[in-house]
């Protein structure tokens, strides 16, 4: 694999979309808003978490290393929702129940991301002490998994109270599939058929 950077562009919008989601679900909580002004907000919240996954598309189909980037990104958004379901198994639901708690939602789904960005972390710095390899140098799967997790943190923010982001997930995997199978297509002209 070739030496790249970080691409901080993908982490700032990353936790820039989070923080726009995660104010929208607590201050839609404590705001009695009109139901227009509801309406908009929710527009506005799905156009700005599809404009990043759009962003993220065209990354993850131009990445070289996007087998574990993509891997890392579908299973973080995986681990968000079976912590959020577990949390509802436990509290009994949030549509009946009076003990289930959207900031404890919010924790449930976001633990798991945390925890899988630390154990790469952990792994990380135990493959590069054991290879004699620095930080620097060549991109090595676990700043690939790092990248993938960053980028999930949005789809795990939008989960509760609906589990949304596996539905996200799904169509943002199905999207890459496409592109990237569009972009790695050779014309007939240059096929020599």
């Amino acid at each position: 694999m070739s030496e790249t950077k970080f691409p901080i562009g993908i982490a700032l919008s990353s936790v820039f979309v989070s923080l726009i989601i995660a104010f929208w679900q607590v201050g839609d909580l404590f705001v009695d808003a009109e139901p227009d002004e509801s309406e908009i907000g929710v527009t506005t919240l799905i156009c700005i978490l599809v404009g990043y996954l759009i962003y993220l598309l065209r990354y993850f189909v131009v990445n070289e290393g996007r087998k574990y980037t993509v891997s890392a990104f579908s299973i973080s958004v995986i681990m968000s929702t079976v912590g959020l379901i577990i949390y509802d198994q436990q509290v009994g639901g949030w549509f009946w129940n009076d003990d289930w708690i959207l900031e404890d939602a919010l924790y449930a789904s976001i633990r798991p991301v945390f925890i899988l960005l630390l154990l790469n972390e952990f792994f990380g710095v135990a493959e590069r002490g054991t290879n004699g390899i620095g930080n620097t140098g060549q991109v090595h799967i676990t700043s690939l998994t790092r990248i993938g997790v960053i980028a999930s943190l949005p789809l795990a923010i939008v989960n509760p109270p609906f589990a949304i982001g596996v539905l996200f997930l799904i169509l943002t995997l199905a999207f890459f599939f496409i592109l990237y199978r569009a972009s790695t297509d050779t014309p007939l002209s240059l096929n020599g058929n």
